[in-house]
């Protein structure tokens, strides 16, 4: 089933459909969800999600913003890419590529777990209309750096499967693998956003952009730049987060030159979902302070 073929079985019911539209670009199909006016706001995903994640926070943000949430490649409804063209270089070149189609400069990036970690990439790569960059649960180091280079092989040999992807959408596995997935989060999010994640689970498409997208995902390199930013940066560490933990995503403040962590009580992995008005206040007040 092609990318498009699947946004049309249930675009009748998915979040902010109205917003959605299909960018051709150099052979690639992006979903993209675009709504409100004013400086452009890019919201970044993170693996195994899609611009669905940001259905609660893209309206508190539109009354200010032009938001432009895009589904990453081989993620949601976006097509999905060979190996050799998955990695956070390519993926920030992709994504510089759209934002030029789309005529957006962004102004502020939010960006989550692998997300945050595309979001610094994007900014490295010179993006010179960006003045901050809001990172939720970011997966700088999400194994530890001792467990990453296991888990980064592991994930190469899985991306090479094509029975995987296959089996994890049949019928019989995916209930299991949404409720795992979500239970593991540490968050509670609503049924609609739940039967979110189990349409794309019960894409094959989607779950290879996803192990591609984990095994193209090489972080040290980025860790070595991060230093350069000149763009102020700020974490939120969801103290319930049971896919990244807390301290983990605070410890990356080490790698910045501004950056601020903060602690955000209760909340999952998946906090921009339970309590997105959190995060678009977070959003507010990093503008603030590069204005002070």
């Amino acid at each position: 089933m092609t990318s498009a073929t699947h946004w049309r079985a249930v675009a009748d019911v998915w979040p902010l459909a109205d917003s959605s539209r299909f960018i051709s670009l150099n052979g690639t199909d992006y979903h993209v969800q675009i709504s409100g006016k004013g400086p452009d706001v890019l919201l970044l995903h993170g693996a195994g999600a899609s611009s669905h994640s940001f259905a609660g926070l893209t309206p508190l943000l539109t009354p200010h913003f032009r938001v432009i949430a895009p589904d990453l490649p081989g993620q949601g409804f976006s097509s999905l890419l060979p190996p050799e063209r998955v990695g956070l270089v390519q993926f920030s070149d992709h994504l510089n590529a759209l934002l030029e189609q789309l005529d957006a400069a962004p102004q502020w990036i939010i960006g989550h777990s692998a997300g945050a970690a595309l979001a610094t990439q994007y900014a490295l790569n010179g993006a010179e209309s960006l003045r901050g960059i809001l990172c939720i649960n970011p997966a700088f180091n999400p194994f530890g750096s001792m467990a990453a280079p296991f888990f980064s092989l592991a994930a190469k040999w899985l991306a090479r499967s094509h029975w995987l992807p296959r089996a994890l959408a049949s019928p019989s596995l995916r209930w299991r693998a949404t409720g795992s997935m979500l239970a593991d989060t540490g968050s509670s999010i609503d049924p609609t956003m739940s039967q979110c994640y189990d349409t794309l689970l019960s894409d094959p498409d989607h779950i290879a952009g996803t192990l591609r997208m984990m095994a193209g995902w090489d972080l040290p390199p980025l860790l070595n730049r991060l230093s350069e930013l000149e763009q102020p940066v700020w974490i939120a560490a969801c103290e319930g987060d049971r896919t990244i933990p807390p301290s983990r995503s605070t410890s990356a403040q080490r790698y910045f030159t501004h950056c601020r962590a903060l602690l955000i009580p209760e909340l999952g992995h998946l906090g921009h979902e339970e309590a997105p008005e959190t995060f678009a206040d977070l959003l507010q007040s990093l503008i603030a302070s590069t204005e002070a």
